[in-house]
């Protein structure tokens, strides 16, 4: 197999750490580049393992996310999980990545890695405990919600082929796509549901949706104006539901496109996909640097942080 090459692509969250911070942004995308190969610099592997870690929040969302999806394929094939066992599996897999992270087995091998522990952020015992309040509350939520009614109450045949990540093509870029769940409705429109761990109020949301929408066309052959998006928020119970008419449409292609040209724009080498670090400023938000997984490289000075 060859060499893996580093192609220019685009997903929210890139746009999200692009937004964020800069020098973050290029530390993750560019200075860890094959940081996984075992003759890569020493520096570079550091960036790759700091740009892997997670951190208490992520983690109860990636459990909370991996639970649902398991629960939905179990159905797929005519088994059941009820409640109390998806919240069994949930809580073991929060108590395994902990131990996993607690212990270092990220620096040695693939497994969950926290920022918590990498930069021995001291966490009182009851913000622990809140990151399983946290799973428990989201699995909790989804078993009582309708959309789970509506969803075990559709043919399976109804139900959209997801895979955990996949591509569509936006004017020449290939853009990252993680769906949570989508089907068709007896009219033939497509439903997109993602599920949320967090709280309501980002405009990025939305845009994800219109992502959403444009894969569901070249993937499904699904007309976008054809594609509902629903954002369910676990943690509060609360439901948005995002229309996806031409102006909203129009909307997130705007920002898309726009993000695309700022980041493509910093490149040394657009068309090579190549990137200097001078180029990528830092933040002068301390608040944003008191959580970056990159800031033993880029600020080795900052003081030992208390959080709770």
């Amino acid at each position: 197999m060859g060499d893996l090459v580093n192609t220019f692509s685009w997903s929210i969250s890139r746009d999200k750490l692009f937004s964020t911070c800069k020098r973050a942004y290029w530390f993750h995308y560019y200075g860890s580049w094959g940081g996984w190969e075992r003759d890569a610099d020493e520096s570079v592997r550091e960036l790759y393992m700091l740009k892997k870690l997670g951190n208490r929040f992520t983690l109860a969302g990636q459990v909370v996310h991996a639970t649902l999806a398991d629960v939905l394929q179990a159905h797929r094939y005519g088994r059941e999980i009820g409640a109390e066992e998806a919240g069994e599996r949930a809580l073991a897999s929060l108590r395994e990545a902990f131990r996993e992270s607690r212990d270092g087995a990220y620096r040695h091998r693939k497994a969950a890695g926290l920022f918590e522990h990498e930069y021995g952020v001291e966490l009182s015992d009851a913000a622990w405990r809140s990151m399983r309040d946290r799973v428990v509350t989201c699995v909790g939520r989804f078993f009582d919600s309708r959309i789970r009614e509506t969803i075990l109450a559709t043919p399976v045949e109804r139900w959209l082929p997801i895979e955990t990540l996949d591509t569509f093509d936006f004017e020449g870029t290939p853009v990252y796509v993680a769906l949570d769940f989508a089907m068709r409705n007896t009219a033939g429109n497509a439903l997109v549901i993602d599920w949320k761990t967090g709280r309501k109020g980002e405009d990025a949301d939305r845009t994800q949706v219109v992502c959403y929408a444009l894969f569901a066309r070249e993937k499904w052959q699904v007309d976008p104006h054809r594609a509902i998006g629903e954002l369910h928020y676990l943690l509060t119970g609360e439901v948005e539901v995002v229309t996806l008419d031409e102006t909203a449409l129009e909307r997130g292609r705007a920002v898309m496109r726009r993000s695309i040209g700022d980041m493509r724009d910093r490149l040394e080498d657009p068309e090579r996909n190549t990137a200097v670090m001078d180029r990528f400023e830092q933040t002068e938000d301390r608040f944003v640097c008191s959580t970056c997984n990159f800031r033993r490289v880029c600020w080795p000075e900052w003081p030992s942080l208390r959080m709770t």
